[in-house]
Formats: C-alpha cells, structure tokens, sequence
C-alpha cells in the first residue's frame, strides 16, 4: 500500500428507540420513535499484515459484536430518556458513540474517523476526526 494513501472501512447498524425532547420547540417535545441507522467507519494508515485479516484495516466481524455490546443492544427499543444520562438529541448521542468506541478501535490497531447517526432517512448527526 502506498504510504499517502488512507484506507477505511465503513459499517452500518440500525435500532428502534423512542425519546423525546422536553422544552423543544417542535414536535419532538413529544414521545416519538425512530428506526436509526448509525454508520461507524475506521480507517489505517497500514493494512493488516498476516493472518485472517491479511490485507484489512479491521475485521468486520470483529467490529460489529463490539458496536452491537456497547450501543445497539442498550438502546435497541429502548426509551432513550430513560437509559441516556443526557438529553438524548443525536448530536448528544453520536459524540457519545465516539467517546465510547474510539479507545476500544484504537486498542485493536483502527482508528475511528466518524460517527454518522441517521435519525430519519433524510436527516442525521455526525462527528468526526481525521
């Protein structure tokens, strides 16, 4: 691989959560639900060398259990007021996404450049690094 170049990978999960948004302005002050889409994408200056994943910047199937543990499984059909210690806006929650994933990306040789929460088909949050 050419040292400029910068390679990553992108995976995509969905949950069904419900909050709402106390004090807001519009209609999300009320209970409603959404059927998310988050998007988590991990890039490597340096593929993988030998073994199983010669030639990955991470396994996909060693980053989905670790997505699925720490986000999808807590908030899947869940009242996200209730199990966020926050205002559960996706902002909020894709900054906490990163927070929460990034150590344990960095700790199995990826880097996490973004978080991407679509909260509709139409409208989403996203934080990056790079």
């Amino acid at each position: 691989m050419k040292p400029s170049l910068q390679v990553s990978i992108t995976r995509r999960f969905s949950f069904d959560s419900a909050h709402s948004l106390p004090d807001h302005n519009g209609k999300c002050q009320y209970l409603h639900g959404h059927t998310s889409q988050l998007e988590v994408t991990v890039d490597s200056k340096k593929l993988i060398e030998g073994g199983s994943s010669d030639g990955m910047v991470l396994d996909f199937g060693d980053l989905k259990p670790i997505v699925n543990d720490l986000i999808i499984e807590p908030l899947d059909h869940r009242h996200l007021n209730e199990v966020l210690p926050y205002r559960p806006t996706a902002e909020n929650m894709v900054v906490d996404f990163f927070e929460r994933l990034s150590p344990i990306i960095s700790d199995l040789g990826g880097d996490l450049i973004r978080i991407r929460l679509w909260e509709t088909p139409d409208s989403y949050a996203e934080v990056s690094f790079s």
